[in-house]
């Protein structure tokens, strides 16, 4: 009897430690597939400006903007994507669209806000969907996991509305 409990806290142990490694998994996929965004975008804009800086008199409108925040938008959604499979994780849908929310949030606020510079804090915003996708997976993790998710996207969607009314 005492073999069989041993065993099954055992178990539960390796459970909850395997969880936390796989949401430090994601964790850190995000915060790489976010560097990876951020750099499309900045080179993105940099060859904009090499681009008008030839004739700066003249209004200058390229599409390179455009394709660095769809290179951003794929290069997330492709690596979220590989990312839980390598993870083997299946997510909630719900979970997927808030986290790809708080991702497509992250990247408006940093170009807007942060001027496309690396920071921590941008790493750690990159870093927080899909280590919320797998978290909110997980049955011990779900509830603390729901409070953080919606602790970041509130404020993010509430300022995103305020800029657009101003």
């Amino acid at each position: 009897m005492r073999m069989r409990a041993a065993r099954e806290e055992r178990s539960v142990v390796r459970r909850v430690l395997d969880d936390r490694l796989t949401v430090v998994g994601a964790a850190l996929g995000g915060a790489a597939v976010g560097a990876a965004g951020l750099e499309i975008l900045r080179r993105a804009e940099e060859a904009e400006s090499r681009v008008c800086e030839k004739d700066p008199l003249q209004g200058c409108l390229t599409l390179y903007p455009l394709m660095g925040i769809a290179g951003w938008i794929a290069v997330a959604l492709a690596g979220f994507v590989i990312l839980l499979w390598a993870l083997r994780v299946r997510p909630l849908a719900g979970a997927v669209a808030a986290c790809t929310a708080l991702s497509l949030c992250t990247m408006m606020l940093w170009a807007e806000v942060g001027g496309l510079a690396r920071s921590w804090l941008f790493y750690l915003m990159s870093a927080a969907g899909p280590a919320l996708v797998v978290a909110l997976r997980s049955p011990r993790m779900r509830r603390p996991a729901s409070v953080v998710l919606v602790a970041l996207l509130a404020p993010l969607l509430l300022w995103m509305g305020w800029r657009s009314l101003a």
